[in-house]
């Protein structure tokens, strides 16, 4: 049986996309009728806010709750975090001491075709207890769960923090291809060229082969130094590069938070950007699966 491809977004550098293009992507894939699993490992559980079970959009009754709460003697503060936190049982931070359990924090989703394993705040302390627990490889951990799924879905889609950590290790680990989402701008491409390195680094160590792709993100319409640097970046990287670029556009990404709608679907520059992305992905990715098979 076909097992799925898992993509894995990256980048040590903050504030570029990553959940983004996790959450859109699945989004894409899943209404084009392929099973998908998004993996939060990201303690600030981005995606998992998105669309985990408190990824609800706010509404007028909702408001009245919060005032109602804040009425009754709660802070601003409290009231907006009891809405807000995202409350799980189990989460990525539990699989990676116990792999076999993946099957069990998997939850449904309302997007279409996507089912998530959910992160938390706990993530943080998961490098340390990785380091502390002897009895089995610190690296595999994901890989392991993955391998138990992988028949269930047709992609797996991987968050990450911007931080170097033993889960980062996992997720590439687990990975078919690399996805580094990179801004124009001097501290993005700084952790565009920490990440390949690193990657690199682990490829070499581990003796794993994976496909790495780069792609702009928030691009300026007309800006000079995109149309300075990205025909340089694409002569000096080739294939590296991917032709999609994702635009700047402020409001549609805030509407699209606020209301929780998925940017894929809006009629925008950037929603269209998306969906562009998502078609390119899937022709990579038959790529990826025919050099496999080769």
């Amino acid at each position: 049986m076909k097992k799925s491809k898992v993509i894995n977004v990256s980048n040590v550098s903050g504030g570029v996309g990553k959940s983004a293009t996790v959450i859109e992507l699945a989004t894409y894939f899943g209404s084009k009728g392929y099973r998908c699993l998004v993996i939060d490992a990201d303690m600030q559980a981005s995606a998992t806010d998105s669309i985990g079970d408190k990824g609800a959009p706010f509404t007028e009754k909702e408001l009245k709750i919060l005032d109602k709460q804040i009425e009754q003697g709660n802070s601003v503060l409290k009231a907006l975090d009891n809405c807000l936190i995202e409350s799980v049982s189990s989460d990525l931070s539990d699989v990676m001491m116990e792999p076999e359990i993946i099957e069990g924090v998997i939850q449904k989703t309302e997007v279409h075709n996507v089912d998530l394993c959910p992160s938390s705040i706990r993530l943080c302390q998961t490098d340390k207890q990785l380091t502390d627990d002897i009895t089995r490889s610190a690296v595999n951990r994901l890989s392991i769960a993955l391998d138990i799924v992988k028949e269930k879905y047709d992609y797996i889609l991987i968050d990450n923090s911007p931080a170097q950590t033993l889960v980062s290790t996992n997720t590439l680990l687990a990975s078919d291809l690399n996805i580094i989402p990179v801004k124009l701008d001097r501290k993005s491409l700084k952790g565009m060229i920490l990440s390949l390195k690193n990657i690199l680094s682990v490829m070499k160590r581990n003796h794993k082969e994976i496909d790495v792709k780069i792609l702009f993100t928030m691009v300026a319409r007309r800006g000079r130094t995109e149309k300075l640097m990205i025909p340089w970046l694409k002569e000096q990287f080739g294939d590296m590069i991917l032709d999609t670029l994702i635009p700047y556009q402020k409001k549609p990404a805030q509407d699209a938070s606020l209301k929780n709608k998925q940017i894929v679907w809006t009629n925008t520059t950037l929603g269209f950007a998306y969906k562009e992305l998502g078609e390119e992905l899937l022709r990579v990715l038959e790529g990826v699966q025919n050099d496999k098979a080769a």
